[in-house]
């Protein structure tokens, strides 16, 4: 049960830093942070370019490379995919 409220709070507080991140890449704060879990990224404004340097700050706060497959915009297209994306991937680092 402890386990669990951590990796869900690991994984709220990784969303919250993607929103920042985005925030800043983007240049709109208010938009940035209305972002839902399930959102798209980008309607919001994450596109291509925004996305490259998104994962490239995720890759060094997180200390993760995420593959090609990670990539695929069913799995980076919302907070929540990559969100879940990072959490899996610090999982198996540390596995």
């Amino acid at each position: 049960m402890i386990a669990g409220m951590e990796q869900e709070e690991e994984r709220k507080g990784i969303m919250n830093g993607l929103r920042e991140d985005i925030a800043e890449l983007i240049e709109d704060s208010g938009l940035a942070l209305q972002i839902g879990e399930n959102d798209l990224l980008e309607p919001a404004g994450v596109d291509s370019f925004v996305m490259i340097n998104l994962i490239l700050r995720v890759e060094q706060r997180y200390g993760v490379t995420l593959s090609d497959g990670d990539l695929r915009s069913e799995v980076v297209g919302t907070l929540a995919g990559l969100a879940d994306s990072i959490c899996a991937k610090r999982k198996e680092d540390t596995a």
